[in-house]
């Protein structure tokens, strides 16, 4: 099973975190010598400028200086010295090099165990990094499982709804996937829905991820509320967000599921409307039906194709299906107009109302080699 993943936008542990990164690297650099502190603040104040203007390269050559730097002003095991080499590490993730970055999260972890202890709110943020860094699926289960562990004990719960976001959107695309983890969306969705106003843009983004989910194990009901909560809540805004398009794609599924056309229509057609499309985009499939694969022609393992053209209404119907020409035998043309028949689109817009227009399509048939 598999769930769409989406961004993860909070950000309330690294914050809590950050408040106090900087002023104690600038106490740390008062105390080094002159000449190293003067190269280690210009170089992390370069280091600044660059994610300020999110040149990923310079971003990486000043993180190393401030490193280089750093440990000479602060000393190799100092807490700034590790805290420089998450910039660090954060930047190499970045320009692509996962396996220096994972490499150096692993030592940040073991910087910040040494000096926070295992328990403390300040290893969070490093072993986030480590669990989601990591290409062993054992180790990533392991590290968000103790991660879980240290967000309990902190009695914050809205700190344990974000590691549990997190822990949810790495492992389900993993080997590691289960039960367990599934629940780990479902429970940070509870958290916010019971600490945060319905608006909250943390807790609107766990209403997606949590309607996802039940939409993925075929909970209908409770996926079309919940869509239809992310729904009302991005409507608000003066643009269309990705998560409010998505809402509205997958309730025309779950609508036709339903042999709900007219529910299904209604989304259709929001979509058509949606902000970040002009005025004459073209018609979008939202819904497809696949075509039977006719049962002698697969015995007879006869593959091809059909071309069609048809007319998507204004309410993105598929009319006046016709093949245009195919391969492989009669009963592919029938499957395939049967099925597109059951098509449903975002329908064309035309100075912002929307229109009928043509569409063409190929239906390949074909048997996968065993």
């Amino acid at each position: 099973m598999k769930y769409t993943p989406f961004q993860f936008n909070s950000n309330i542990i690294a914050a809590k975190i950050r408040m106090c990164v900087y002023g104690s690297l600038l106490v740390a650099s008062i105390v080094s010598p002159m000449v190293q502190a003067a190269d280690f603040s210009s170089s992390y104040q370069a280091y600044q400028q660059a994610v300020a203007s999110k040149d990923v390269e310079q971003t990486l050559v000043y993180a190393q200086q401030a490193y280089d730097f750093g440990k000479v002003s602060f000393g190799e095991n100092h807490i700034d010295t590790a805290m420089l080499l998450m910039n660090l590490a954060n930047a190499q993730r970045d320009s692509g090099d996962n396996v220096s970055a994972s490499q150096n999260y692993d030592n940040v972890l073991a910087s910040y165990i040494t000096h926070y202890g295992n328990n403390s709110i300040e290893v969070l943020d490093p072993m986030l990094l480590v669990a989601e860094s990591t290409t062993n699926d054992k180790k990533a289960q392991a590290l968000f499982e103790d991660t879980i562990g240290v967000a309990k004990s902190l009695k914050d719960p809205l700190v344990l709804a974000e590691v549990y976001t997190a822990a949810f959107k790495h492992l389900y695309k993993t080997s590691k996937y289960n039960h367990t983890i599934k629940n780990y969306g479902l429970k940070a969705y509870d958290i916010y829905s019971q600490h945060l106003p319905e608006d909250a843009i943390v807790r609107v983004d766990a209403t997606h991820l949590a309607a996802s989910i039940q939409f993925a194990e075929k909970h209908y009901d409770t996926a079309k509320r919940l869509f239809l909560e992310v729904i009302k809540q991005y409507q608000a805004l003066d643009y269309s967000h990705p998560s409010e398009l998505h809402a509205h794609a997958v309730l025309v599924e779950l609508y036709e599921k339903q042999n709900n056309s007219q529910q299904a229509t209604a989304h259709c057609i929001a979509i058509g409307k949606m902000k970040p499309w002009s005025d004459d985009q073209d018609q979008v499939p939202l819904f497809r039906h696949h075509p039977n694969y006719p049962k002698s022609y697969a015995k007879d393992r006869k593959e091809g194709w059909v071309d069609m053209a048809f007319i998507i209404d204004k309410n993105g119907f598929v009319k006046s299906a016709s093949v245009l020409d195919s391969k492989g035998g009669k009963r592919f043309e029938i499957e395939s107009l049967e099925a597109i028949q059951k098509w449903r689109y975002a329908p064309k817009f035309v100075d912002g109302n929307p229109v009928q227009a043509e569409a063409k399509v190929r239906l390949d048939f074909t048997i996968a080699n065993s």
